[in-house]
């Protein structure tokens, strides 16, 4: 035991606490897809799905897991601008539906896949277990809460209120919800706590393979 508190001492003393935005891509329709497809051929698509994401990372995100469906990027740092993770969200999306309609092709059938990205700002921790980064803190526990919303939409972009503002509101209900549609087309608005506060704005996207 004395052993342990020491160590703790030791290392409580090196632990880096900052602020920085913690985002997770998350493939929807994942579920449905594992119970509906053979194991050979499920991994197969997951991996090349998700490594396009990974391949989708402009802005210097780090990687903390890949966890199944999802990616958990982080980046300590000053917040960005919203713009910045609209732009790396559709760049990602727009990779995710590239590689898809090629998989498509192949298998001869849709697969009813998407993506949705969740993305929080705060304070939070980093610690190594053997060869693996580990995130803690308040941003992390978050986000991952997020992803279990009653959001309709399998395409969109979840932005807490402490991301999406100026003010720092780490413990604010409110957050911002940008949907993309099958027309390529997004709506804007404002979600609270005290119901749907809608600020809608309505933009061509493109979805096409490197957007920019």
């Amino acid at each position: 035991m004395e052993q342990l508190y020491k160590r703790y001492l030791k290392e409580s003393k090196a632990i880096r606490v900052e602020n920085g935005i913690v985002m997770i891509p998350d493939i929807s329709g994942y579920t449905n897809f594992v119970n509906s497809i053979c194991i050979e051929a499920g991994r197969y698509i997951t991996r090349e799905l998700l490594s396009v994401i990974l391949a989708a990372n402009s802005t210097g995100l780090e990687v903390s897991e890949i966890e199944g469906d999802a990616i958990l990027f982080y980046k300590f740092g000053p917040k960005p601008p919203v713009e910045a993770i609209v732009r790396q969200y559709e760049e990602m999306l727009s990779a995710f539906n590239a590689k898809l309609r090629e998989i498509e092709d192949i298998v001869g059938h849709r697969l009813d896949l998407s993506l949705k990205l969740i993305a929080h700002y705060g304070s939070f921790s980093e610690y190594t277990i053997g060869t693996f980064k580990k995130l803690y803190g308040e941003p992390v526990v978050r986000a991952h809460a997020l992803l279990k919303n009653n959001v309709e939409s399998n395409t969109y972009i979840l932005l807490t209120d402490s991301l999406a503002t100026l003010q720092a509101a780490e413990q604010s209900d409110d957050f911002f919800l940008i949907e993309y549609d099958q027309q390529n087309i997004y709506t804007h608005h404002k979600k609270t706590k005290h119901g749907t506060d809608y600020q809608t704005s309505i933009r061509q996207v493109s979805l096409q393979p490197n957007f920019v």
